[in-house]
């Protein structure tokens, strides 16, 4: 009997005791930045449950898997937990509410904001991107889960708080810095002063209170780098490394433009997982690649999947010149505005920008963050010599890598690189504690450098506070520009999970009914969606989703299958690009009732144009339909021309003009169309870029431009007069001719052959 009551007894304590360790083992390693990454796992959790169609049961499915991930994330994490005291959070914190709140009451209403970032939230809080029934609602169908993000937590607090995530996501960026900080500032007030200064970034603050979404990756971005600059100390290599997989795999879900920056990470790992003084065994490779890689690509998988089987390209529209889907006329670019131009500013860029704030985002302020932490980076260099300052070089070589690859692509725009602005910040901070850390405390050249670096990071900061008080994405006021406004709006806080609520009910009813959204503006997709979320939308602002017949083919399905009453919102101003964008698309303009939209204010509304779109009956329907195909991408095969001139310069001089004559011949099997739209797209012109003297790299792709004077029939040819200007630095050079179908390809993305000439440019 005794025997009998003892073993359950015991078998219970073993199981109590199994839990209290489970428990113990999770404090000992759980962080504040893991709560917050529970919301992160969740929405990837949610994602790989895109295959079932009920929204609450996937949400409820979602919730135990991402509870799962969590817990082993946590329980497996390499190093136990660096709390932070209270000169963290007396010192960091107040700075950050302070711009959180600067603006708060005041609805964000910037322009992604409106464009697509609202309608990515709502799409993906109930289910996939596209609704049944849309037609490219969104101009940028990129991953949604920052949005899904942010949604939660408008969803939970109202519009205004709902971008405290954007808060907390930053607070967690900055105890990371106090981590990366530790092994080289001992002193906790000294280092909260430098964490602040850290974070203390314009284009961080910017964002702080906005639901753009590039301040999500920051806290994954730097802690994967933490973990990667201790790789020696871990007991378990590949367990730290499948975890930096992990954050380096969710912070590109979240943007894929952060893999410019993941880039040096990995290749850090690489290095101490091969040479490292506790690298792995050539035995363990092969699993750690496998694990690392299924870390890796585990957040990117669905929503790829998903967008592969919509368009053709698991990264629509980038890099389309690859997947080549039938939804995008051409490769996709890089905006020109934005960035370095040529191999010597891409090298020269990260000094560049600080000259260059025009080039570096909309906004056109910089206070040079990135420059300043380049310059000391590349010192740092050769500053840390001894065998106790290998982690500053690492953390130098990081940094300087990660510069040189955002701005390798033709990048280097603001929103890309804030994990560089922190990041610069840490190693600035590094580099001058290493100088000052002399052992006699005297002056020396050291100690001044150490000195000045921190006074020119001071004066940074103080500079990009003054930014911050000015500017923003949604240029929206400040409580000391209109205090009495903002204590009115305040009083919406928690009370603004609703626009319609904001709205009477005359303008209520308008929406009424079955209906269905035609995007026409460029700022009203997060009106209409908050409006009313379930309503399809068929876009029709967009060309590049109309320059293929397989496009086209689907708008028309989706025009037909809508519902009779059928609705556009546009800003005033774009009312008449409005109209003109629905009736080339074969549709009409009825009735147009100019309407004010609280967003949720009363005192803040956003005047629009409700524009009534009506789809043609009948002969009139297939004329419009006629003249859609007309214009509609011709067969890969038929973009096939014979480029040739007589008269080839060999030389011109920096900005010289000249005319060449040129005959072009159509050997596809299609007429080329010598006339477009309104805007000239769709139509055949001969067009010249300029290359440089491998023929590999564009120096400029917008020069001269000639139009058919009719419609060219297969086999026959046309003569041409090109006007071109030369680059204004001298230099060799290769001038390129080809055939482009505007909006819709170069002829050579199709495997058409160019007129190529070597030019050689002279002062």
């Amino acid at each position: 009997m005794t025997s009998a009551t003892t073993e359950p007894d015991t078998t219970t304590g073993r199981r109590a005791d199994a839990l209290s360790r489970f428990i113990m083992s999770l404090r000992d390693r759980a962080e504040f930045g893991d709560a917050l990454l529970f919301f992160y796992l969740l929405v990837f959790a949610r994602q790989y449950l895109w295959i079932v169609s009920n929204n609450t049961l996937a949400w409820s499915l979602a919730v135990p898997l991402a509870c799962a991930v969590w817990l082993a994330y946590v329980r497996t994490k390499p190093f136990t937990a660096e709390r932070t005291g209270r000169e963290f959070w007396l010192t960091v914190l107040p700075l950050l509410l302070f711009f959180y709140l600067l603006r708060l009451p005041f609805p964000d209403v910037s322009y992604d904001v409106l464009n697509y970032r609202l309608l990515h939230a709502e799409r993906s809080l109930r289910g996939v991107l596209f609704a049944p029934g849309d037609f490219f609602p969104t101009p940028a169908p990129y991953n949604p889960a920052p949005d899904t993000l942010t949604g939660l937590f408008r969803l939970a607090l109202g519009y205004r708080l709902g971008t405290i995530i954007n808060l907390l996501a930053l607070v967690w960026a900055a105890r990371v810095v106090d981590k990366l900080l530790r092994p080289f500032i001992a002193r906790v007030w000294r280092r909260a002063a430098c964490v602040l200064l850290v974070v203390l970034a314009e284009h961080v603050l910017f964002e702080v209170n906005e639901y753009m979404v590039d301040l999500l990756a920051l806290p994954l971005l730097l802690e994967a780098t933490w973990l990667a600059l201790r790789a020696e100390e871990a007991e378990r290599l590949r367990t730290l490394l499948a975890h930096v997989a992990l954050l380096l795999g969710l912070s590109a879900a979240l943007k894929l433009t952060n893999a410019a920056v993941v880039l040096p990470v990995i290749m850090l790992c690489a290095y101490k997982a091969l040479a490292g003084a506790r690298g792995l065994k050539l035995s363990e490779l092969p699993s750690t690649l496998a694990l690392t890689f299924t870390a890796f690509v585990a957040p990117l998988v669905p929503f790829a999947v998903y967008l592969w089987r919509l368009t053709g390209n698991p990264f629509f529209p980038l890099a389309n010149g690859l997947f080549k889907s039938p939804y995008w006329p051409t490769g996709g670019g890089w905006d020109a505005r934005w960035g370095p131009q040529g191999l010597l500013e891409s090298v020269a860029w990260p000094v560049l920008v600080t000259f260059e704030p025009a080039r570096h985002s909309e906004l056109a302020v910089y206070s040079g963050r990135i420059t300043l932490g380049f310059v000391v980076a590349l010192c740092g260099l050769f500053i840390a010599r001894r065998d106790d300052a290998r982690l500053l070089r690492a953390l130098c070589l990081v940094l300087v890598a990660g510069c040189l690859m955002w701005s390798a692509g033709g990048m280097g725009y603001s929103r890309y690189g804030l994990y560089l602005e922190l990041l610069s910040g840490v190693v600035v901070a590094a580099v001058a504690s290493a100088l000052l850390k002399a052992r006699h405390i005297v002056f020396s050249l050291r100690t001044a450098t150490g000195a000045l670096i921190i006074v020119a990071l001071c004066a940074q900061a103080a500079l990009a506070c003054r930014y911050a008080l000015g500017y923003e994405w949604s240029m929206r006021p400040t409580a000391f520009a209109s205090w009495s406004t903002y204590r009115h709006e305040a009083r919406f806080i928690l009370r603004d999970r609703r626009l319609p609520d904001f709205m009477t009910e005359d303008a209520r009813a308008l929406f009424s009914g079955d209906y269905a959204w035609f995007e026409s503006g460029n700022k009203s997709t997060g009106v209409e969606v908050l409006i009313a979320p379930n309503v399809p939308i068929i876009n029709v602002n967009h060309h590049e989703y109309f320059a293929t017949r397989t496009g086209r083919e689907d708008f028309v399905r989706a025009v037909e299958a809508a519902p009779a009453s059928m609705l556009s919102l546009c800003l005033p101003e774009d009312l008449a690009q409005a109209k003109q964008l629905i009736q080339s698309r074969g549709l009409s303009v009825g009735r147009v009732v100019p309407l004010q939209v609280p967003f949720f204010s009363q005192r803040r509304a956003i005047g629009m144009m409700l524009v009534e779109v009506l789809r043609p009956d009948g002969a009139e329907w297939r004329a419009a339909l006629e003249a859609l195909w007309k214009s509609a991408a011709l067969p890969d095969d038929d973009y096939r021309a014979e480029i040739t001139t007589g008269a080839a310069p060999a030389s011109m001089h920096a900005g010289e003009r000249t005319v060449l004559r040129l005959r072009a011949r159509n050997l596809g099997g299609a007429t080329w169309p010598a006339h477009g739209d309104a805007h000239g797209m769709y139509q055949v012109n001969v067009g010249d870029r300029w290359l440089d003297s491998s023929g590999e790299r564009v120096v400029n792709d917008l020069d001269g431009r000639t139009a058919l004077a009719e419609d060219l029939r297969p086999g026959a040819e046309v003569t041409l007069e090109l006007p071109v200007i030369a680059p204004r630095v001298p230099g060799e050079y290769v001038l390129e001719i080809d055939m482009i179908h505007e909006g819709v390809t170069f002829f050579h993305e199709k495997g058409s052959r160019t007129l190529r000439m070597n030019v050689r440019v002279e002062p």
